[in-house]
């Protein structure tokens, strides 16, 4: 209980919960009509939508732990979702062969800003910024103001195994979560990338092969975001440019909220998906609350800085 009580992701969970428990109560429906909140179809609704930014910041998490930033996970979501599109819907390809190929924009879109930031020596910060307007460029190239419907080729009311098409996301993102966890805190390769981001030297001279961490990292970074694009493709059913526009401060923020410190060699993976449904749960509801949409943006800065302190 004591481990429990110290442990970072209890905090994170008990604001999930207060959050969850606020917006019932501020939202509560008069004259005996339905809860628009305190659903299980709104709530599947916040899962399936904060997934999208869940997977991604999985990813952002790994980076900022191992002392990086990853400014480009927006932009390869568009890129995946629109090389996606397009082999299903132009090229004609099965499902399985077009998501494929979407991560291998994740994989390329990785590969790339590990080789700046590892071999050419560009900051994080501006070699991510770079590779975000390629990728987002690259996208408006293959559409050409165009985009790909997915949902014309896709079955209606699609189900896998008996489950909705819906609880793909969230199935994946709880899955990775699982899978990443374990990773970082039981294996070598996760306590060299706490390592690296808490002390690159000390860990150079520790015999941890830094550069080939740093450069996992952004590899997983890219890889994850281009599941978060094959995921936003199939469940909205489209191949777009212009999707995910901002969401890079967005994933970002779920890892901050979630625990990762941005000076490095701190934080966690499952504190990376609980600030995912913090956020999601603060969009979701305030677009309930009449007039609140105007202040979004202003009141997810406010709570971010608010839960990080």
């Amino acid at each position: 209980m004591k481990r429990l009580w110290h442990a970072r992701e209890f905090s994170t969970v008990a604001i999930l919960v207060a959050e969850v428990l606020f917006f019932t109560w501020y939202l509560w429906p008069e004259a005996g009509r339905d809860h628009t909140f305190f659903t299980k179809d709104n709530f599947l609704l916040i899962f399936k939508y904060s997934s999208i930014y869940g997977i991604a910041a999985i990813g952002a998490a790994i980076v900022i732990i191992s002392g990086g930033v990853d400014l480009s996970p927006g932009a390869v979501i568009a890129l995946t979702t629109v090389v996606t599109g397009y082999c299903f819907v132009e090229a004609g390809w099965p499902l399985w062969a077009s998501a494929a190929m979407g991560l291998a924009v994740g994989v390329l879109a990785g590969l790339a800003s590990g080789w700046l930031i590892v071999r050419v020596g560009l900051p994080a910060f501006i070699a991510t910024l770079g590779v975000m307007g390629i990728w987002r460029g690259t996208a408006f190239i293959v559409t050409q103001a165009r985009f790909f419907d997915l949902s014309a080729r896709l079955p209606q009311n699609w189900h896998v195994g008996g489950v909705s098409i819906d609880w793909l996301g969230p199935i994946v993102m709880i899955a990775l979560a699982v899978v990443f966890q374990i990773l970082m805190t039981q294996y070598q390769w996760g306590r060299g990338v706490f390592a690296v981001g808490g002390n690159e030297t000390a860990a150079l001279f520790s015999g941890i092969p830094v550069n080939r961490i740093k450069t996992s990292a952004y590899l997983l970074s890219g890889l994850l975001a281009a599941v978060s694009g094959v995921v936003l493709a199939i469940v909205q059913g489209q191949g777009k440019a212009d999707l995910a526009t901002g969401y890079e401060l967005d994933i970002i923020a779920s890892a901050v909220v979630g625990g990762a410190s941005r000076a490095g060699g701190r934080g966690s993976v499952a504190g990376a998906v609980l600030g995912a449904l913090i956020c999601g749960v603060l969009r979701n509801a305030l677009v309930q609350i009449p007039g609140a949409t105007f202040y979004d943006r202003l009141i997810v800065g406010v709570v971010v800085i608010v839960i990080v302190v």
